[in-house]
């Protein structure tokens, strides 16, 4: 579907199914400022996330926000994820030096497992962004890709 503004209304129109079983659904369509309203209201409803996704989300903001210490060890954040499948524990993702992934210059990619407990998400993620913010993430974290690490002194365990 496509979803557009016309004047003080959102409408759903232009249904389509990529299935290509052919349904047909009138447009809908709804008050703008009460739509806006929904959407923002969605936005901060995390009730539907598990701990640790709601943690893995915390935290990727607050170490988004922290470029000093990322650049400190020529790092960039790659990726904080949860798993359904594992809900004791987040993985968070570095790659080092940046921006090298599409080239032919050697890089590494640092994996930490963190494990979650069943405290405050929001205390959780404090106290794991203060952990992994205190020192290089690089001496703890297991390498788990790139290209060529050993050139920058990562060898393959």
């Amino acid at each position: 579907m496509t979803v557009a503004r016309d004047g003080d209304h959102v409408v759903w129109a232009g249904w389509r199914d990529p299935a290509g079983r052919g349904f047909d659904l009138p447009e809908f369509r709804f008050a703008a400022d009460r739509y806006e309203a929904e959407v923002l209201r969605a936005e901060r409803d995390r009730s539907w996330e598990w701990p640790a996704a709601v943690v893995a989300t915390l935290l990727e903001a607050g170490l988004r926000a922290r470029e000093d210490w990322l650049a400190r060890w020529d790092c960039e954040l790659e990726a904080v994820w949860a798993s359904r499948g594992e809900p004791d524990r987040i993985d968070v993702v570095l790659r080092h030096p940046p921006g090298r992934e599409d080239t032919d210059l050697p890089w590494a990619q640092f994996l930490m497992t963190l494990p979650i407990s069943a405290d405050d998400p929001s205390d959780q993620a404090t106290r794991l962004e203060a952990k992994l913010t205190a020192g290089d993430p690089r001496a703890t974290a297991e390498l788990c890709g790139g290209y060529d690490p050993g050139h920058l002194g990562y060898p393959w365990p």
